[in-house]
């Protein structure tokens, strides 16, 4: 059977380029392997990161002057007396963060792990869920 290095997507000079443009624009140019959503519901709000292969103690949280960090590394190692003859799988330290809004209850986050996917939990504080204002007659 015959490898063909075209098939790895990490090795077109076109994904190179995209990456350094990418990178001058100040773009996170290493999403890709951690893929991100963020929900909002009334009470909190749930990011969700795609970390597959990675355990806990390859992810780190850190929350800094309203700034969720979450950054870590996936290693593929090749066993000692052998070599890699093809690899598109991603690799590598990877860091996502999210500015956070006031109103986060930085306290309470909580995360967990669960079939390669990171899920953070980020309740609201009572002063960010919706105010009903009374309206007063004229008379």
């Amino acid at each position: 059977m015959q490898w063909n290095s075209l098939l790895n997507p990490a090795s077109s000079p076109f994904v190179a380029l995209r990456r350094d443009m990418e990178r001058h624009l100040g773009r996170d140019v290493e999403s890709t392997f951690a893929g991100m959503s963020v929900v909002e519901h009334e009470d909190r709000w749930t990011v969700a990161v795609d970390v597959p292969g990675l355990a806990e103690g390859d992810v780190n949280i850190t929350v800094q002057d309203g700034l969720l960090v979450i950054d870590g590394e996936r290693q593929l190692p090749v066993p000692e007396n052998a070599r890699a003859v093809f690899n598109d799988r991603s690799a590598g330290k990877f860091r996502r963060s999210l500015r956070l809004r006031e109103g986060v209850d930085v306290n309470s986050i909580d995360a967990s792990l669960q079939l390669g996917v990171l899920t953070l939990t980020l309740q609201k504080t009572a002063e960010a869920g919706a105010k009903k204002i009374a309206i007063r007659s004229g008379q």
